[in-house]
């Protein structure tokens, strides 16, 4: 492979900032087998490459599939893990940012993590899921921010699946400069129509596109749906998948996110003084 990619380097020059092209990588992942997802995520990275895409975004725990359960300790990686290594240099041979979910082991804790590679190889860093779904608290801990990476594709913040679900996850993204918010996950039946709803909604409301990759296929009886899909600032749906292996193409204006806020402009006329949560809120459980 020719590592100069003379084509991304112009298409850089001129695309910089302002026009990301971002490859959804919808797919399978192979339950505790991570040399065949490593081979799949690589398939689609060298596709992403062909396509002179700026970043590939994989589901959630894609390294490993999800329902990792009692395996989850054995199967999670800390940053020097052999297979965030072999990811790096992807990343590095293709010339491509990678954003993936994992098992992350960090200081003996568990986290439900996304980790963000650049195209050189360099980790920019990891989200640790904030909103745990389900049984995940069995085997994960939650996280507790929101990182947004200013990148040359825009500033980019990390939501994964269940975190979608709550508006301040999105909006916290955004008051941060958040332009891209990524969102990786495991979306099952019978969720389908508020993955969508989700997506289209946080963009809207905070004005900055959104895209999402979920995972497809079975796994012990839960069934993934796919349904990758982005949206821009204005709530409008981009792109969306089926339920099979696919890849989208996404290309993002950020000039729309500037254009979008003109008027009106929902983070400038928030009030937060006001939005205080009531005392009889407190002991809801």
């Amino acid at each position: 492979m020719n590592s100069n990619r003379p084509q991304a380097q112009k298409k850089d020059t001129e695309r910089s900032h302002s026009m990301p092209k971002i490859l959804l990588a919808q797919a399978k992942p192979r339950l505790l087998d991570k040399k065949s997802n490593l081979e799949t995520m690589e398939r689609f990275i060298k596709s992403a490459y062909k396509q002179e895409a700026d970043l590939v975004l994989f589901p959630e725990l894609f390294l490993t599939g999800y329902f990792t359960r009692e395996y989850t300790r054995e199967m999670a990686e800390d940053l020097n893990g052999p297979s965030i290594q072999q990811i790096r240099n992807m990343a590095k041979q293709y010339r491509i940012k990678v954003v993936f979910g994992f098992p992350e082991k960090k200081e003996n804790r568990l986290y439900n993590s996304a980790c963000f590679i650049d195209e050189k190889g360099e980790i920019l860093g990891t989200y640790q899921k904030v909103h745990l779904w389900d049984e995940e608290s069995k085997y994960f801990e939650a996280g507790s921010s929101f990182p947004v990476w200013d990148t040359n594709i825009g500033k980019i913040g990390i939501m994964i699946c269940y975190d979608t679900e709550f508006p301040e996850s999105a909006r916290t993204l955004a008051v941060n400069g958040a332009e891209i918010i990524l969102a990786p996950t495991a979306n099952m039946t019978p969720f389908q129509h508020v993955q969508q709803l989700y997506i289209q909604t946080r963009a809207a409301e905070n004005q900055i596109f959104v895209a999402t990759t979920n995972q497809i296929g079975t796994e012990e009886s839960t069934l993934f749906f796919g349904e990758s899909a982005a949206a821009d600032p204005y709530g409008q749906l981009l792109v969306k998948a089926g339920d099979q292996e696919q890849e989208l193409l996404v290309d993002m204006d950020l000039n729309v996110v500037k254009e979008s806020r003109k008027f009106p402009f929902y983070l400038k006329d928030r009030r937060p003084q006001h939005y205080s949560l009531s005392k009889e809120m407190e002991g809801i459980k």
